[in-house]
């Protein structure tokens, strides 16, 4: 889940009010939002006026007066809507808090204001509204031992190999001209010049110089390959063909044909890529495809136990986490894969692509709030001692001197909690697979 790891879910609020100024009472629950009825206290509202009296004093300004050092009868008077204004948002704040604490609740998103009648809100007078509060799932973690996992070989093949032994010859493959007198076939290359004309007016994107045309490949040019088959170099064509309703033609001259030289495979090549023999390469080739089969053995198990853990354990999301990571996500995956900015995209653009992400992000989310509840049951969640220890060894790997040790250290500390949500969810995962049935 990008930045926030999916372990790391509550946040904390605003500052509390004090004990009694403030009522709560749960009015309902849906899912994961809680409404609650709140009334701060005439004394919260109270202190919250002169709080907000003497925080507008700090910065008011009359003639005659220095800034800052006006009289507060003088800033009561003049400035009672700003005073006003600045309460309002002490006293909710506060009693948002407060109201919080005293209904337990694990908040995972600032609350919205959803009921309040502003018009009533005065000094001295108790101040009713309602809230709006996401809360954190609850629910009884299951089936998460003995899951059945299908093991990937963690090994490549002898055929792997060769396939791989394959793209590296094509990669390396050159282009010769053909022998006099061959002919355009499907395997060749054609170098060919062309003007085109779409129902008889000249297309300057049907036309082109020195163009090397792959006759094994799929082309964007209609018709203009299959016209091309059989011609020899030097050999002038005219070609017409239909592409919808159109028609195109294009005068065509074959420049020269050209064959894919695939190298042989055997030492002299093995040398040319930096290997002593064709062994050392053939060798070099296993060890990184299994290396690569390991890594992505490992990425289908991870896989296999999410999808079990998410089809097993259903319940409610905070909508408000849904929309805020599905926002997040959308940016990231607009300014990374489009040309465009997120404010650039259409209504219609934005619905299309939160469609797209937001079942990966409900994915994510929930796997999180999985992981957190099992590491919770089965007393896995990391301590100071294992994040002490991930410092350490990454010290030992990427610390050439005492300037990258520092950085280390300093990045270790400001991503702490981050780390150990991260260690918890691997000792989680260890877990459930030395629990699982492996087939």
């Amino acid at each position: 889940m990008s930045d926030t790891n999916r372990s790391e879910l509550s946040m904390s609020i605003f500052k509390t009010a004090q004990s009694g100024e403030v009522k709560t009472q749960q009015v309902k629950k849906e899912g994961c939002r809680v409404t609650l009825s709140v009334e701060a206290s005439p004394e919260l509202v109270t202190k919250s006026f002169q709080n907000a009296a003497v925080q507008v004093q700090s910065r008011a300004q009359m003639q005659g007066f220095r800034a800052g050092k006006v009289p507060l009868d003088l800033v009561k008077q003049n400035f009672a809507g700003h005073i006003k204004e600045r309460a309002l948002d002490l006293t909710v704040k506060a009693a948002i808090n407060a109201a919080i604490t005293d209904a337990k609740l694990d908040a995972v998103a600032v609350p919205t204001l959803t009921k309040a009648d502003f018009m009533n809100f005065a000094e001295g007078k108790a101040f009713p509204f309602e809230i709006a509060v996401d809360v954190a799932p609850e629910f009884e973690v299951k089936d998460y031992k003995g899951i059945e996992i299908a093991k990937k070989p963690e090994t490549a093949t002898e055929q792997d190999v060769a396939e791989n032994l394959n793209r590296v010859l094509d990669a390396n493959a050159r282009l010769e001209s053909a022998a006099e007198g061959a002919v355009i076939d499907d395997k060749c290359y054609a170098v060919i010049h062309y003007s085109g004309k779409r129902n008889g007016t000249d297309d300057y994107k049907l036309s082109a110089d020195s163009e090397l045309v792959d006759m094994s490949a799929p082309q964007t040019m209609p018709g203009l390959a299959e016209g091309i088959k059989g011609l020899k170099k030097g050999d002038v064509k005219d070609i017409e063909t239909k592409e919808g309703n159109d028609t195109i033609s294009y005068h065509v001259t074959v420049d020269d044909i050209k064959n894919k030289i695939v190298p042989a495979l055997d030492d002299s090549f093995a040398k040319d890529m930096g290997f002593d023999t064709l062994d050392a390469l053939k060798a070099k080739v296993k060890e990184s495809l299994d290396e690569e089969a390991k890594q992505n053995a490992r990425r289908d198990e991870v896989a296999q136990i999410e999808n079990h853990l998410v089809k097993m354990n259903q319940f409610d999301l905070p909508q408000s986490l849904v929309e805020e990571y599905t926002e997040s996500s959308l940016n990231n995956f607009v300014r990374s894969m489009t040309q465009l900015k997120p404010e650039q995209l259409t209504a219609d653009q934005k619905k299309a692509f939160e469609e797209r992400i937001r079942p990966s992000v409900e994915k994510d989310l929930r796997i999180g709030y999985i992981v957190h509840a099992i590491a919770k049951k089965e007393n896995l969640e990391a301590t100071e001692a294992d994040w002490k220890a991930e410092l350490d060894k990454s010290i030992a790997a990427n610390s050439q001197n005492k300037e990258d040790e520092k950085k280390i250290k300093a990045f270790f500390n400001e991503r702490k909690a981050h780390i150990l949500a991260t260690l918890s969810e691997r000792k989680v995962f260890d877990f459930i697979k030395e629990q699982a049935k492996y087939k």
